[in-house]
């Protein structure tokens, strides 16, 4: 199931429509029987990046969102998309999620980031979607990026982080990276265990051997057990489990509140 809606800014409905004319700016999360994980910093991701590229009144996003949950299903397992395309429409796609994994082989990039705007999720989505055709052919289903003097920066379609002598590891979040919300629900995460958090400047070749685990809205947090071309990565014997249980009670079912677009830090 795949449908998609566009909004009507003068009803302030969303109406039925055959497709959308090229997705520019898009967000989305793991839907289950009407709960998920803080809608609202994906809302502000995705309202902050509309401004960015396009001349939309806020209140007309805001609008936009406030109907978007009311079409959101309540029952059953979904990946809904939030969408502004190119000519700044808006956009509801309404999509099965797909099977979830608790583990991910991981593929090296060949190329440097290939993204121009790192910090949006949507302009660079053909790219990447490229770089996961590419990393399949080497066993692999997420690509890792680094910058041209090759540091990590994240997953193609997730955050990145790493385990050393207990502390919990992510590359610099001012790096030219996408927000990501499920990173910030895992800092708080720690941040109630009494885990440290530290960001690290490093290469593969730094974190060979390391556990490592890699974040995005869908899966919540993967295990990395593969790394074509190094060292398998370190298993955290379980803590994947206990973590992603922790994650799990961020979820909330969908108020119907109007949402409060607000400005996003790192997430």
């Amino acid at each position: 199931m795949d449908e998609l809606t566009l909004f009507d800014p003068d009803t302030g409905e969303l109406v039925p429509a055959p497709s959308l004319d090229g997705p520019d700016v898009m967000d989305s999360w793991l839907l289950v029987d009407g709960r998920v994980r803080c809608l609202e910093l994906h809302e502000q991701r995705f309202t902050a990046s509309v401004a960015r590229r396009h001349d939309i009144p806020e209140e007309t996003i805001a609008a936009f969102l406030l109907r978007m949950r009311d079409m959101l299903p309540t029952g059953g397992h979904w990946f809904p998309r939030i969408e502004c395309s190119r000519l700044g429409d808006l956009g509801l796609r309404v999509r099965r999620a797909p099977e979830l994994s608790d583990t991910v082989r991981l593929w090296t990039a060949t190329v440097p980031d290939p993204r121009a705007e790192p910090r949006i999720k949507g302009p660079d989505q053909g790219r990447l979607a490229e770089l996961r055709r590419i990393a399949t052919h080497f066993g692999s289903e997420e690509p890792v990026l680094l910058d041209p003097d090759g540091y990590l920066r994240e997953g193609a379609f997730s955050a990145i982080g790493w385990w050393r002598d207990g502390t919990l590891c992510f590359p610099d979040p001012d790096a030219p990276v996408l927000p990501s919300v499920t990173r910030q629900l895992i800092e708080a995460v720690a941040g109630m265990r009494g885990v440290a958090v530290e960001y690290e400047r490093v290469r593969p070749a730094d974190i060979t051997g390391l556990p490592v685990w890699v974040l995005s809205a869908l899966h919540g947090i993967r295990e990395a057990v593969h790394w074509t071309g190094n060292p398998a990565p370190a298993s955290t014997e379980g803590a994947r489990d206990e973590w992603q249980d922790a994650l799990g009670r961020f979820a909330t079912r969908i108020d119907r509140a109007t949402p409060y677009p607000g400005e996003i830090q790192h997430a």
